[in-house]
């Protein structure tokens, strides 16, 4: 993978597929290049022992992002669907890293984008191995 990022929804139904492929087969991701946004939680899904990360691989991490135009009613309802969605993201990179929720927590609340090399990336539990 190597990705700019992208649709958190699209994210999250490759990310189910994986999921229910992983509990049959091992499914090996390889981070190559960048690896940003919905991408992390890609990588990160692969059958443990078989992620992979590039030497000169870089992640980057940040809050789920969403923009909306609307009446008051339509923007509060779109907030509370973007908080939702934080939160199943956060879930779910806990799940599959070594992070822990106060952990993710200070990396998501530096407010800006947090760009982690390859050793990084195997500290934290994105991969298991540097190519």
């Amino acid at each position: 993978i190597s990705t700019y990022g992208g649709s958190a929804l699209d994210m999250f139904a490759i990310y189910d597929m994986v999921c229910q492929a992983r509990k049959r087969v091992p499914v090996r991701t390889i981070a190559m290049g960048k690896v940003m946004s919905a991408g992390l939680l890609l990588i990160a899904s692969g059958t443990e022992g078989e992620r992979y990360i590039g030497h000169n691989c870089r992640l980057m991490l940040h809050n789920v992002s969403s923009g909306g135009t609307g009446e008051l009613p339509t923007l509060e309802n779109e907030f509370k669907e973007v908080r939702r969605m934080q939160d199943v993201y956060s879930k779910a990179l806990c799940d599959e890293t070594n992070l822990t929720p106060p952990q993710l927590k200070r990396l998501f609340n530096r407010k800006v984008n947090v760009y982690l090399n390859a050793e990084e990336a195997v500290k934290y539990g994105f991969a298991d191995k540097i190519l």
